[in-house]
């Protein structure tokens, strides 16, 4: 997220990054990150980076990483992780690179074919733009966070997205993910 009216001088921050869960839409513990002066690629490695420490991956072999701009950014993914001491990622996890699908047709024709979640193998029915609606709730904070303190800043976005993060949890269980008409005769039904 990036905010054109904070592009005067003396403002300390130009716009957000985050990593979220394209499935379930949390927020990662730890991946928010500022962009004092733009959008730039080692600020959204230390969103990956911290993301894959402070989420529970045990046993994830594989990674779907969607990214506006992946088709830059991932170029030398691989190279900056190795190179930088501060950047981690689990052993043995295989990222798979990605564009949501709203992104990926603004790309050129290359992009289309090998990054958009549509025809990438093993990542399911996808679009990868779940920030975008996780941003419009939050830009909504904008005005109150705009005159205050980095601390005072700070504390409001992460109640703002823990907030999220807990209607998300709480109402999770709310929802069938197969009609129950479609259930073959022989599989128990839940109880009331």
């Amino acid at each position: 997220m990036l905010d054109g009216e904070k592009s005067g001088p003396g403002k300390r921050v130009r716009g957000l990054g985050a990593i979220a869960c394209a499935r379930h839409g949390c927020f990662c513990p730890s991946s928010v990150v500022d962009f004092p002066k733009g959008e730039k690629q080692m600020h959204m490695d230390y969103a990956l980076s911290e993301a894959a420490k402070t989420t529970n991956m045990t046993h994830i072999q594989k990674l779907a990483l969607i990214y506006d701009i992946m088709c830059e950014y991932g170029v030398h993914l691989d190279t900056r992780f190795l190179e930088h001491i501060g950047l981690t990622l689990p052993d043995g996890i295989e990222i798979i690179k990605a564009i949501g699908l709203f992104h990926v047709h603004g790309h050129i024709d290359q992009c289309l074919h090998r990054y958009a979640t549509t025809y990438i193998p093993d990542l399911g029915m996808i679009d990868g733009e779940i920030l975008e609606t996780l941003w419009s709730v939050i830009n909504q904070t904008a005005r109150s966070t705009r005159g205050a303190t980095t601390a005072h800043r700070t504390e409001i976005l992460d109640d703002h997205m823990g907030d999220s993060n807990w209607k998300k949890t709480i109402n999770m269980g709310g929802f069938r993910f197969i009609s129950e008409s479609w259930l073959p005769k022989n599989i128990p039904q839940p109880q009331q």
